[in-house]
């Protein structure tokens, strides 16, 4: 790119330098200022001649020599008085006797030395009298005419070397062009190798996310449009794992509702026979041995106990089995979370809420969202180890045009092991458990198409954040 406008620039510096030169090498030029050097001397050559006639009529009139031998000053400084005023390049003029002047008359015009050049001549009149004539030249007349005739010859040198200044030019532009062609060069080079480096960089990504690497990132490093590109693709990596996180997650937890359903109808159909089968053994003994009786009774309490355990978590399968699809609906978030606390009296001394300032459209399933609310304080409130304290606080806001919910309990918080598995379906940490409340909250948020993530609160305790879509037709009508 630097060296493409080498060919051009050496076409063009050559006509330049012709072109640029023949000005003053015109033959016409020349011929032009050689004239102007003639005129020049031409001139002051006519003024010289004329003042040296005139001063040669005066020097032969008759008259005026008659006035000289008469001696009479009045009628010489007439003569004198008339050639000063018909000559405006004399300074002065004068009679000598001898080396006595007799009669002296200057020009009334200032003639100073620093501006003009004089020059004396003399005529000789006849018994030692003499007429003296100071004639002048301006001096920048003169400048003009001696620069006038150093430009010519300035001129006749250059064209006598005419090719030596011509190469010298070329090789003054290749100088030059030569180390701004090498700057160019190495700064181009610097310039390209940062681009393309960081270009590799992405290509580098782009082929392992190729093979399967979905948390390939790209560092920024820089503001301009390749940073902003190894933002974008950030970003879109970010949203590829999110996405394929949230299916990998609803397919997991597919698999897991068709278990659920299994177990749930396999569990299921044994129970009744078996709780029958006791009761009617409890009833048809009429013996009397009182120690067997009791034995009898414990047993029928624990089988009792033991299926209505079995028939809770069948029915705790069958609902997380069959989650009925999303019905969404045009809801305010602020409205929706107050509407949850209001009608749960069961959590009025135990539950702050904090709404939004503003209004967040979104839309979600009333029902389903409400059994997420639900799990989640509960969940909190028992973190806490109390229900009377107001010991969790819901906070809606708004966030990167999206819908948050915030629920925060002052309990002792997730650590880190147990929160890469407290969504999954079966994990649970408390005794009486089954592992699937968490599960359901993270399919219904994900099929709000959500986000949900735990992290630590700031003082103790930890935040369950539910980040929801905000309905870009219900802001725009709502704007």
């Amino acid at each position: 790119t630097a060296a493409a406008p080498l060919i051009f620039n050496v076409l063009f510096v050559d006509r330049l330098v012709k072109e640029s030169m023949s000005i003053g090498l015109n033959e016409r030029v020349l011929s032009g200022l050689r004239s102007g050097v003639d005129l020049y001397k031409e001139v002051i050559e006519s003024r010289t001649r004329f003042v040296r006639y005139q001063g040669r009529v005066l020097a032969r009139d008759q008259g005026f020599q008659n006035a000289v031998a008469s001696g009479k000053p009045v009628l010489i400084r007439r003569y004198l008085d008339d050639f000063v005023a018909a000559n405006e390049f004399v300074s002065r003029v004068r009679v000598l006797n001898g080396a006595q002047t007799l009669i002296e008359e200057v020009s009334l015009l200032s003639y100073a030395d620093r501006d003009w050049k004089k020059k004396t001549e003399s005529w000789d009149l006849g018994k030692n009298m003499r007429l003296e004539i100071t004639l002048v030249i301006g001096k920048d007349f003169l400048t003009a005419s001696d620069a006038l005739r150093d430009l010519v010859v300035t001129l006749e040198n250059v064209q006598e070397n005419f090719r030596p200044w011509q190469i010298a030019y070329y090789k003054l532009f290749l100088f030059i062009y030569t180390w701004i062609l090498v700057a160019a060069v190495v700064l181009g080079l610097g310039l390209s190798r940062s681009v393309t480096k960081r270009l590799a960089g992405l290509v580098s990504a782009t082929q392992g996310v190729a093979r399967g690497d979905w948390n390939v990132r790209v560092p920024v490093g820089s503001d301009d449009e390749i940073g902003w590109l190894a933002t974008s693709f950030n970003l879109m990596m970010d949203e590829i794992q999110r996405g394929r996180d949230q299916i990998i997650y609803l397919e997991k937890i597919s698999s897991w509702q068709e278990i659920a359903r299994r177990l749930a109808h396999e569990i299921k159909n044994p129970l009744t026979p078996i709780q029958l089968a006791v009761q009617e053994l409890h009833r048809s003994y009429k013996g009397r041995d009182a120690a067997f009786l009791s034995k009898l009774n414990t047993s029928a309490e624990i089988v009792e106990e033991e299926v209505g355990t079995l028939r809770r978590l069948v029915e705790t399968f069958s609902e997380f089995a069959k989650m009925p699809p999303v019905q969404a609906v045009e809801v305010d978030l602020n409205a929706f979370v107050g509407e949850f606390v209001k009608y749960n009296p069961q959590f009025e001394d135990s539950v702050e809420f904090e709404p939004s300032d503003e209004a967040i459209p979104v839309r979600l399933d009333r029902d389903l969202m409400r059994m997420v609310l639900q799990n989640l304080v509960t969940n909190g409130l028992e973190a806490a180890g109390s229900q009377s304290r107001g010991c969790v606080r819901i906070e809606v806001g708004r966030s990167d045009e999206k819908g948050v919910i915030r629920i925060i309990d002052n309990g002792s918080g997730v650590p880190d092991e147990v929160r890469e598995k407290i969504f999954q379906p079966y994990f649970t940490t408390k005794p009486q458990g089954t592992g699937l409340g968490l599960a359901i909250v993270k399919k219904i948020v994900l099929q709000h198409e959500g986000e949900i993530f735990v992290e630590d609160a700031e003082v103790s305790g930890s935040v369950f954040t539910i980040r929801l879509r905000i309905d870009p037709e219900c802001s725009e009508e709502k704007s």
